[in-house]
């Protein structure tokens, strides 16, 4: 069994006591002494709310949790200017609100953490700084050499991966055996279907489901969770992207794809009108059994105990293919130096720390010697580690994904309602989405 962190206790006590609370504030203020006291530095530190889950530490609940406890054993042991460190909750799909809408307030955020696929696009706003005046040598060498890659833009370091969720499907177990489909349900592996053994698996289940009851999630009301419908576009055998990061649906692959998704609705395997769903009506339908197949991830395994068995998204190879999720910090220059550096140093004092670093257990945490001491005691962590080789990049190069997915849920609402064709939704989004992209690059700025 991996040993706890050596200050687990002390920090538990600070968990719990924050659990509550919303916000943080937290100060240090300047010894007494001869002379003015210094003006204290005020950095604010904001995070979407998510669920968080640590092997060691059943306390903790949200990863606002963990970053308000590091900020104030931060601030206590600071050896800059003294400082007062906020921390800010916001909910997940008010990133733009709390972060380009508060530009030039009070309110800016200093250090944003988040998931990259939401905050890389501010990287081109020119006020995110690079890390790399701050990265430890060592701190290099122990973050897994693929996150470093998803984390840089134009050769410097913006973001700083502290962790990483896996996605696959998972199915209902007692639905396939209700459906007849004994010989698929297997435990302890991620298993890959060909696309005609997917084809039998809906059509069984679609044949053979008590009413109400339907095969597998498809959605497209809103941008949320699109990324996971994306991946669904593969299974042709499309790359998604071209050399250049471009959208390429309407190569044969791509078109054929999306024949077989719009296919589905026909054919009965998704809810009924899933163009009016969201994600969360899916997630819904699965926890109460009334779906058989549904996206889940490393993190999430936990609430379902071994009523589910896993699987990777069709194509486009054999094994199929998975996502991963990264999230992490970066930092936003907003016109004071003082606050920058402060900014910079918290997250070299986080990245620093072994402790706080551990508490990335839980999921796949960015650090090597984290994955080393708790890989045993996060779930699934030895499978989805072996099925890393069948993770695809879902966000390609692109400088402006939320504008991609403002205009790709559109498309697939179409698709799915049957107002257009596989071929007029691939133009479409190929035509929309390169065009939020283009417009991406025109507009990136990246802070000198």
């Amino acid at each position: 069994m991996s040993a706890r962190p050596r200050f687990s206790a002390r920090a538990a006590r600070r968990l719990a006591a924050l659990a509550a609370a919303a916000a943080l504030a937290c100060a240090l203020l300047p010894a007494a002494g001869c002379g003015p006291a210094e003006e204290p530095v005020h950095l604010t530190i904001k995070v979407p709310r998510t669920s968080h889950s640590v092997s060691f530490d059943p306390d903790v609940t949200q990863i606002d949790q963990v970053i308000a406890a590091a900020a104030e054993d931060f601030a206590a042991s600071y050896d800059g200017p003294p400082v007062e460190v906020e921390v800010e909750v916001f909910e997940q799909n008010r990133y733009d609100e709390a972060v380009v809408g508060c530009f030039d307030t009070p309110r800016a955020a200093d250090v944003l953490y988040g998931d990259y696929f939401n905050i890389s696009t501010y990287v081109h706003s020119g006020r995110v700084v690079s890390l790399d005046d701050v990265i430890d040598p060592a701190v290099r060498a122990d973050v897994y050499d693929y996150l470093w890659s998803m984390s840089e833009v134009g050769g410097r370091t913006y973001l700083m991966p502290y962790l990483a969720r896996q996605n696959v499907l998972a199915y209902n177990k007692e639905l396939f055996h209700a459906a007849g489909l004994d010989g698929y349900v297997r435990d302890g592996v991620i298993q890959s279907w060909t696309r005609e053994e997917w084809e039998q698996v809906l059509d069984a289940l679609a044949a053979n489901l008590p009413e109400g009851t339907f095969p597998m999630m498809m959605y497209a009301h809103s941008s949320q969770g699109d990324t996971h419908v994306m991946t669904l576009l593969r299974s042709a055998g499309s790359p998604f992207f071209d050399d250049e990061g471009r959208f390429a649906l309407s190569e044969p692959a791509g078109v054929e794809a999306l024949r077989w998704l719009q296919d589905g609705v026909a054919r009965g395997w998704y809810p009924p009108h899933a163009e009016n769903l969201e994600i969360e009506d899916c997630s819904s339908l699965f926890r109460n059994g009334q779906l058989a197949i549904y996206m889940v991830n490393n993190v999430s395994l936990g609430r379902y105990g071994d009523s589910i068995g896993l699987v990777n998204f069709p194509g486009p190879g054999p094994e199929g293919c998975a996502t991963t999720f990264v999230s992490g910090f970066e930092v936003f220059d907003n016109g004071d130096a003082r606050t920058v550096q402060a900014a910079k140093d918290f997250i070299a004092y986080v990245y620093g720390d072994a402790g706080w670093l551990d508490y990335a257990a839980g999921t796949l945490p960015a650090s090597q010697a984290v994955a080393e001491r708790y890989g045993d005691d996060i779930p699934g962590f030895d499978l989805f580690r072996a099925n890393a080789r069948n993770v695809v990049d879902f966000t390609g190069t692109n400088p402006n994904t939320r504008g991609v997915r403002e205009v790709f849920y559109l498309c697939m609402a179409d698709l799915l309602r049957g107002e257009a064709t596989p071929e007029e939704v691939a133009a479409a989004i190929d035509g929309q989405c390169n065009r939020a992209i283009d417009e991406g690059w025109a507009a990136s700025e990246l802070h000198p």
